[in-house]
């Protein structure tokens, strides 16, 4: 009881002196900087924009300013960019303005220890994929691996799927993703160890999007905790991996080709981190809602049922999928972009002003952090009629949207490396699933949770029902 009283009273004093620090800082702001708040002492607005981002982001445009306002998460300034003009200002000026930034919660997580403990700001080189790494994301290269990954999905859905009357899908996609991931970018194939792997990824990125307190009880520090115990096996497979290079064995993944370029232990641990936890954490994330909206709409599914089965049809018995297919699934990956559109699988990501630079009449000065989000486009009703109703003809109609109103995979030089990779394996899962399963929302009006990364609170349980042809 008594540490429990001096714990308190230590942070009553704390918040009291960061507040008077705060306040005096915000004293000098200069008059030309977008406006905005700074919210509470050291957490600032971070509280309010996780309870709520697209409120938190729709009020402030109304009350700030369409175009650009400024908040403050953990004593970061920050300005938040807003609408497709502001996306296309970023987009096209990536190289100009921006720098890639990641936040110290993220470095904690993916980084060395040397890196956690500096003050150094991860340049765009060291955030940037190798060249070879990309190339690997690049359609030309996935042609590849497009059977592979089918076959890997067909016995993922007979092994955990069939016979099962109902399924929280939230567990089963980042499962079976994961799964993908671990082959395409590990070539892991043990089933044993990748399932040690889902819960430790799972927390990892569970507390990346939340408070990056390092206390135990919190979210963040599981996260630590289980980055911790990633970076072990990870450091095991990379050992595996140079045994089997030092053999001569022919490189058949993304980890081998990393041994084979000469790249450090800790730099291939760092870099095969991040890509697995964006490589199956978003995929499944659009999935796991393309699920709900589909099991609610069954005329929807039909008709994704019908593309699917045209393309069975043009096969051999037992024929894998080729890349070819992928391009007739144009209905189904309507679906699946009318899906992002409505709940993104990621909110937005973070830019660092690498020179002063101005914007609707505003000034932002280098250093300060600049957040882009799809809340300011895809759900708004000036770009998007009805942007509540899921509708995928939406995507198939020869009127063009709006440009830099879709931008689920943000845009210009730093667009996201693995779209083609997520289209891929989407739809690959996609054809398999509606062949075998109708299914239907357990419960239609379950809450959708999360603030960067939203997540359906009860895991979206779906009742399933086998497909005979």
């Amino acid at each position: 009881m008594e540490a429990f009283s001096l714990a308190i009273a230590f942070l009553v004093i704390f918040f009291t002196i960061s507040f008077f620090a705060f306040r005096n800082a915000s004293s000098s702001v200069d008059s030309n900087l977008p406006p905005g708040g700074s919210g509470w002492p050291i957490v600032g607005e971070t509280l309010d924009f996780m309870v709520n981002p697209e409120k938190f982001v729709s009020d402030r445009m109304k009350k700030h300013s369409p175009d650009i306002f400024r908040t403050n998460f953990f004593g970061e300034k920050i300005v938040i960019i807003c609408g497709p003009n502001g996306h296309k200002f970023l987009f096209s000026n990536e190289d100009k303005h921006f720098t890639a930034y990641l936040r110290k919660a993220m470095q904690k997580l993916f980084f060395s220890t040397q890196v956690q403990n500096s003050d150094k700001v991860l340049s765009n080189d060291e955030m940037k994929l190798p060249r070879f790494m990309a190339f690997f994301l690049k359609p030309e290269a996935l042609v590849n691996y497009v059977a592979g990954m089918d076959s890997i999905i067909q016995k993922q859905l007979k092994t955990h799927l069939e016979g099962k009357a109902e399924v929280k899908m939230y567990t089963f996609c980042r499962s079976i993703t994961l799964t993908l991931a671990c082959r395409f970018f590990l070539g892991l194939e043990n089933p044993e160890r990748i399932a040690k792997l889902v819960g430790q990824f799972d927390k990892v990125t569970h507390g990346i999007h939340n408070l990056p307190l390092d206390i135990p009880g919190t979210a963040f520090h599981y996260a630590v905790k289980a980055a911790g115990v990633i970076s072990k096996e990870l450091a095991d497979v990379i050992a595996e991996k140079r045994a089997r290079v030092a053999s001569g064995a022919p490189t058949q993944d993304v980890c081998t080709s990393m041994v084979v370029e000469g790249m450090s232990d800790e730099d291939i641990s760092e870099k095969i981190m991040g890509v697995l936890v964006a490589g199956y954490s978003t995929v499944a994330n659009t999935i796991t809602f393309f699920m709900k909206f589909v099991g609610e709409r069954p005329e929807i599914y039909h008709k994704i049922l019908s593309e699917q089965l045209e393309i069975s049809k043009s096969k051999q018995a037992e024929e894998l999928l080729y890349w070819g297919d992928m391009q007739k699934m144009k209905y189904s990956w309507a679906v699946v972009c009318e899906s992002m559109r409505v709940i993104p699988p990621v909110l937005g990501t973070f830019r660092e002003a690498k020179t002063d630079f101005s914007y609707g009449g505003f000034t932002v000065p280098k250093g300060w952090k600049v957040f882009w989000t799809v809340n300011t486009t895809q759900r708004n009703p000036e770009y998007f009629r009805e942007p509540y109703e899921f509708d995928p003809s939406r995507f198939m109609e020869g009127d063009r949207m709006p440009l830099y109103t879709f931008v689920p995979f943000g845009g210009g030089p730093r667009m996201c490396p693995g779209k083609e990779y997520a289209r891929f394996v989407i739809l690959a899962f996609i054809h398999n699933l509606v062949k075998k399963f109708k299914w239907e929302v357990v419960d239609p009006n379950e809450r959708v949770l999360g603030g960067m990364m939203p997540y359906p609170e009860k895991g979206l349980p779906v009742r399933l029902h086998p497909r005979y042809v």
